[in-house]
């Protein structure tokens, strides 16, 4: 007759027999736990923090730039990216341009540990990190030279044809009021698509502004055909404190803090104010 842990044979010392089984069976079962717990250990070794994965958009003066033909990132957010990498002591490593809505994807699911400028949104903040505000960014209306407008509240702008770059956000409050109340096309998701469908929609009239964050639109201005007969109006719509997005879920969210408390060294001692004046215009 076979025999195994814990069967009561009727024949035998059953009491004995039982005690020995249920040893042998712990034995296993703590086997078992060992070698889960080992397998879980390896695997959390092979996922440790060696290197800081970052991303952003590529087109967004003077936060971000990255030109697509090789993706070297420039600007106020990637200099101060590394700049803490450095002060924390770890590498930082920009990953391949993709879409920004997937950068969120990768955010939430760990494969991509921060996401270099981003306005807060309520959304957002349930899901990922975010980093004190590195820089503010105003948000502007411009317009055709001579096509001016008064502009001192929200509502100035119902009743005329707006354009705004596709997939972006201008902060939670602005961006529903425009949903609700404003009639605003969002057009060209490729930035140089953008900057031409723009420049062409303002100067044939077939639009009567563009919602842009002011130094992207003066860079704009300053380098397109045509651009110089584009205006801002002094009014901002927004303003908008500009952050650094870490993930919740990668293998190095534990160092949030860390990376939290140099970037408040960083404003401190002034050195984001002297980065973000080598790209501003003269005069300003």
């Amino acid at each position: 007759m076979v025999r195994y842990p814990g069967y009561m044979c009727p024949k035998c010392n059953t009491s004995l027999k039982w005690r020995r089984g249920f040893t042998r069976l712990l034995a296993v079962l703590l086997a078992a736990l060992l070698m889960s717990a080992g397998g879980a250990g390896m695997a959390l070794a092979a996922e440790r923090c060696d290197r800081i994965r970052v991303n952003g958009t590529v087109d967004w003066y003077p936060v971000i730039m990255r030109p697509s033909d090789t993706g070297l990132a420039s600007g106020v957010l990637p200099k101060t990216m590394v700049e803490l990498g450095r002060r924390v002591g770890i590498d930082v490593v920009f990953q391949p341009i993709t879409p920004f809505k997937r950068q969120i994807v990768q955010l939430e699911n760990g494969s991509l540990d921060a996401v270099l400028g981003a306005y807060w949104t309520k959304e957002r903040a349930e899901k990922f990190q975010y980093s004190s505000s590195v820089l503010d960014d105003e948000v502007a209306i411009f317009v055709l030279k001579g096509k001016e407008f008064p502009l001192a509240k929200w509502a100035d702008l119902e009743g005329r044809l707006g354009i705004r770059p596709f997939g972006g956000s201008y902060g939670e409050d602005f961006d529903q009021y425009a949903r609700e109340h404003l009639a605003i096309q969002e057009i060209a998701p490729v930035p140089t698509d953008f900057r031409r469908d723009m420049l062409a929609m303002l100067l044939n009239e077939n639009a009567d502004y563009a919602v842009l964050g002011r130094f992207h639109g003066l860079k704009i201005i300053e380098e397109g055909e045509g651009a110089d007969q584009l205006i801002d109006l002094k009014w901002p719509v927004v303003s908008n404190g500009v952050h650094i997005l870490f993930s919740r879920t990668s293998p190095c969210a534990h160092l949030f803090d860390r990376f939290e408390e140099q970037l408040k060294e960083l404003r401190a001692e002034g050195w984001i104010e002297t980065v973000l004046a080598d790209y501003r215009r003269p005069g300003q």
